[in-house]
């Protein structure tokens, strides 16, 4: 006989106060393995309950490994299940997940090794980081943003709360195009895919037109990580070299002649690393190499809204007129990385074929966020806050120039002047110390910044810098840029 106290003036279901205090007498072996329960209509007699509260208990119980049944017998006890507990848990697992993973896996995991391995969080330091490429958080438009995410969810909120749209929320890919028309850029909502975050967006377009020994022609330097996604894809990456002026075109045609690769990957406006920004006649150029010799030209805007200074050529899409421009944008450059909205803009036929790629590998993007971005951006709210942002890093970047040409004076450090965006990319002869040394005595200064090495397809002898300014105020800048001249002093023995 199974004695249970059952009270129904607790706050606590019935059926969790039969299931609780039947699985204390198996823990406690009272039931022991084997024992045979009564029948759920039994035992609701007994405890004067329905009988659904005792099978829902005893379901309860099956489910945590407790009983065993069979159709047309009773209920038993089964022995007890053994949970991992942390106590018990051992550290290294029995597989080795070293040769458990693909061997683009590994390469690609080496490469997030090597990049985290030189961050010192030490919460007891003043760090200022002229490494990260993340946005100023005290710049974030957060209560004009809540009040749009308030609004549609009372608005539209159980719709938005479905499964989404994988090729995006049409008013936002209607706001985007619309906005794209600004950059003299001519297209519709229909050839929009809104991904999350432009490394989605360049994933799937490696998905797409990338195999296992497909040739993708990328500048060099070029963003860091596009580079160990080329490498997980085990694309046969070609570096062509930039010069002060853009990529290298005649270089880029000899590679064009040598052997069709998948596509070219090009970031015109604000490069990642250098922050060259490409001429009106040099993306003339580049767009009509790559039409002659029929390859898809991948233009990376990432920073695309941050033209502060002076004017800046229209996007090479604006000129697609035999629609072989893949655009890819973001929102995280200038708004909220966090909210991971990006986009792809291209020919209807390559938006059906990405649509199906990101329908297979994450269904859709969160449909809640890209309605709110969306009712903050047709708001108005987006222009408001790109107005300011240009207005800041104006100053920002004027600071870090002039505090740069101060504190930076050795005669072996060069760098180009950015006409927007946010990094400074240094070159520095006459350098012997290896990559890792020079971070660490930038990092002995207080002081984070990114070597060159990671944004190389290929080895390099030369060393480079790169600062960015986006997450730092004025003060912080001109502190940053003192630190990096000590450490620059220190490097050339002075």
């Amino acid at each position: 006989m199974v004695l249970l106290n059952i009270d129904d003036r607790r706050k606590l279901p019935l059926f969790k106060q039969v299931y609780e205090q039947m699985k204390d007498l198996i823990d406690k072996d009272i039931l022991k393995p084997g024992d045979r329960l009564p029948s759920t209509r039994s035992l609701a007699e007994n405890l004067g309950v329905h009988r659904s509260t005792v099978y829902k208990a005893y379901e309860e119980l099956w489910a945590f490994g407790y009983l065993e049944s069979r159709p047309g017998s009773y209920t038993v006890v089964r022995k007890k299940p053994t949970l991992a507990t942390f106590a018990e848990k051992s550290d290294r697992s029995l597989l080795d997940w070293e040769t458990a993973s693909s061997k683009p896996a590994r390469t690609l995991y080496q490469f997030y090794q090597s990049i985290e391995s030189g961050h010192d969080r030490s919460p007891t330091r003043k760090i200022i980081d002229m490494a990260s490429l993340d946005l100023d958080a005290r710049l974030f438009p957060v209560d004009d943003f809540r009040k749009s995410m308030n609004r549609i969810i009372i608005e539209k909120g159980p719709d938005l709360l479905k499964y989404g749209p994988h090729e995006g929320y049409r008013p936002l890919r209607e706001f985007i195009a619309h906005r794209l028309q600004n950059h003299g850029i001519s297209t519709s909502w229909e050839e929009i895919l809104i991904t999350n975050g432009a490394q989605n967006g360049f994933d799937l377009i490696l998905k797409l037109m990338a195999e296992a020994g497909s040739r993708v022609i990328v500048e060099s330097p070029t963003y860091s990580l596009a580079i160990p996604l080329l490498y997980f894809y085990q694309a046969d990456i070609v570096g062509v070299p930039m010069a002060t002026y853009g990529i290298d075109l005649e270089c880029l045609e000899r590679e064009l002649k040598k052997k069709r690769p998948a596509f070219v990957y090009t970031i015109p406006n604000f490069q990642n690393p250098t922050g060259i920004t490409t001429c009106q006649s040099h993306r003339e150029e580049l767009l009509s190499l790559c039409e002659r010799f029929k390859v898809p030209l991948v233009e990376d805007a990432f920073e695309e809204e941050m033209k502060y200074f002076g004017k800046v050529p229209l996007p090479i899409k604006s000129m697609d007129r035999s629609q072989i421009v893949v655009y890819l944008g973001t929102f995280s450059k200038v708004l909220f990385p966090g909210i991971r909205i990006g986009w792809i803009a291209a020919n209807r036929e390559c938006i059906r074929r990405l649509s199906a790629l990101k329908r297979f590998s994450d269904l859709s993007t969160s449909t809640p966020v890209q309605a709110a971005l969306s009712d903050f951006c047709w708001k108005g709210s987006y222009d408001i806050h790109v107005k300011r942002m240009h207005r800041i890093y104006r100053k920002r970047m004027q600071c870090a120039v002039e505090s740069l040409k101060t504190h930076v004076t050795h005669e072996n450090v060069t760098w180009t002047d950015p006409t927007g965006g946010y990094l400074i990319w240094l070159t520095l002869v006459n350098v012997d110390q290896a990559d890792h040394i020079l971070e660490e005595i930038f990092l002995a200064n207080d002081v984070r910044i990114l070597t060159g090495r990671v944004f190389f397809p290929e080895e390099t002898a030369r060393k480079y810098i790169r600062l960015s300014i986006s997450t730092l105020n004025e003060e912080e800048i001109a502190e940053g840029m003192r630190r990096l001249g000590r450490s620059i002093e220190q490097i050339y023995g002075e």
